[in-house]
């Protein structure tokens, strides 16, 4: 009965794929490649072993979990040419086994990876095994991967450190009792007379809240907490002399003579080590596991104290600040102003007010809307900003309105502040879309200030305000777009 063999295309048609095709032949002819194929078939993961055990070029990944018949045809014969190279013609008789094809059919078949190679547009390019090493290397060899540079994170790790620290505006600040309460009960739970909240920037450590040290901060180089902050966990330190890394220490071989230490991060939300809450001791010492998890549950309390005052100056803040512009409301700056103007009276120091509206603001409601109005009250407030001194008091008093305090101004100064007010408005446009009135093109607006000046017959600000704001109402009737005094 006719059997299958695999018949693979002739060199003449190397551009079709090779394909399996049907032959009559004798089963006496067909019984050692019948033999030989079963095998193969039936065995092909541990013929491949066999195969890469041979210097023969590679097609394809052996693992690719899906081959197409022109994989099958080529793994065929690269099998069958390894167990030829392995089982091939006897040495003593130079007789080749019966399973085995004779010397010119194996001769054909040997060719048979370079016909498919050439035949099947899906398989892709092979090596050339003839270029030197260098060219192979050169063209298959995988782009190196960038080399990691660990300093790199550290340095963005201690960005991000003390980004974290800063947003929560605690450098510097005065004693608070909420601090203050829990270093006194660190001290009294461990049993040890110094304990700190100790805060780390670039080159100190600072302490928020302290018990039986005087100094209020120290450079980071001479810091433990410095160390602290690069652990997960509470660092203990149970004798500072017998510690490599803190026996030359100054805080150590001078005052306060530390000889124990136990800090434990102030971790935030973020993950960010701002510091520690740290205990010390001037005698050797241990700290067991209990009173380490108390430390740690202090040191989020500190935390904790941190987070709510973050939250509380937030909404603070927000309470004191106009939704649209970012300025002062009414009410926050009359007390800033207050404020100012009790300190300048008690110092006999200077102080002048401007009080500015926009000119025709109504006109530019009606015009382009309501929308585009509040773009040009947003524009005017990012113009005072850009225009007067850092940390000047700017106060939304209303609609189109605005007040600013000038701290050490008479009235010359606030007029030469309030002219470079004016020019920058002038010099200012905004984008504008098409108005009511079918208007397009750019937005242009202008201002008219008044000036009022601290005299020694007012008794309280509101006086200096008042004379602004009759100042203002001349300006506005002499021809608006200018600045006048009273």
């Amino acid at each position: 009965m006719p059997v299958i063999k695999l018949r693979l295309p002739s060199a003449r048609h190397d551009r079709t794929p090779a394909r399996r095709t049907l032959q009559s032949v004798s089963p006496a002819q067909s019984r050692p490649h019948r033999h030989c194929r079963r095998q193969l078939l039936r065995n092909r993961r541990s013929v491949r072993s066999q195969i890469m055990s041979h210097p023969l070029p590679a097609s394809h990944d052996v693992d690719t979990p899906h081959d197409s018949p022109d994989d099958i045809a080529h793994d065929v014969a690269q099998a069958a040419r390894a167990l030829w190279h392995t089982n091939g013609t006897n040495t003593t008789t130079g007789s080749t086994p019966p399973h085995l094809p004779t010397g010119d059919e194996r001769g054909r078949i040997d060719a048979v990876p370079d016909i498919i190679d050439r035949a099947s547009p899906l398989t892709p390019p092979r090596r050339d095994m003839t270029a030197s090493g260098a060219d192979f290397h050169a063209l298959h060899a995988p782009a190196s991967p960038p080399k990691h540079d660990p300093t790199s994170d550290a340095r963005l790790d201690e960005t991000e450190r003390l980004a974290a620290l800063r947003r929560y505006e605690i450098l510097d600040t005065p004693p608070e009792p909420a601090f203050e309460r829990i270093v006194h009960l660190a001290s009294h739970v461990i049993d040890v007379p110094i304990s700190l909240v100790s805060l780390i920037d670039e080159t100190r450590q600072w302490f928020k809240a302290r018990q039986g040290i005087d100094t209020a901060q120290t450079p980071r180089s001479m810091a433990f907490c410095a160390h602290a902050i690069l652990e997960d966990d509470v660092l203990v330190v149970s004798d500072a002399r017998a510690d490599p890394r803190f026996a030359d220490n100054p805080l150590v071989t001078g005052a306060p003579n530390i000889r124990f230490y136990a800090g434990a991060p102030l971790r935030t939300p973020e993950g960010h080590r701002l510091g520690t809450l740290c205990v010390m001791d001037r005698r050797p010492r241990t700290l067991d596991a209990e009173k380490r998890t108390l430390l740690a549950d202090l040191s989020a309390l500190v935390v904790d104290a941190l987070e709510l005052r973050r939250v509380n100056r937030v909404l603070g803040d927000m309470a004191m600040r106009d939704g649209l512009t970012g300025a002062l409301n009414r009410r926050a700056f009359l007390v800033q102003a207050e404020r100012q103007f009790s300190a300048a009276r008690a110092q006999q120091r200077r102080l002048s007010v401007l009080m500015l509206d926009i000119d025709h603001f109504k006109r530019i409601n009606d015009t382009w809307g309501h929308a585009v109005g509040d773009r040009v009250i947003v524009e005017l407030t990012l113009i005072m900003r850009a225009t007067l001194r850092k940390g000047t008091v700017i106060g939304r008093l209303g609609g189109e309105e605005f007040a600013v305090l000038l701290p050490e101004a008479d009235a010359q100064r606030a007029v030469q502040a309030a002219e470079r007010l004016l020019i920058a408005i002038g010099g200012a446009s905004m984008p504008g879309a098409s108005g009511s009135k079918g208007l397009t093109g750019p937005i242009r607006f202008s201002a008219s200030i008044g000036i009022g000046s601290l005299t020694p017959d007012d008794a309280e600000f509101g006086s200096l305000l008042q004379r602004a704001d009759r100042a203002l109402y001349a300006a506005k009737q002499s021809g608006r777009n200018r600045v006048a005094v009273m």
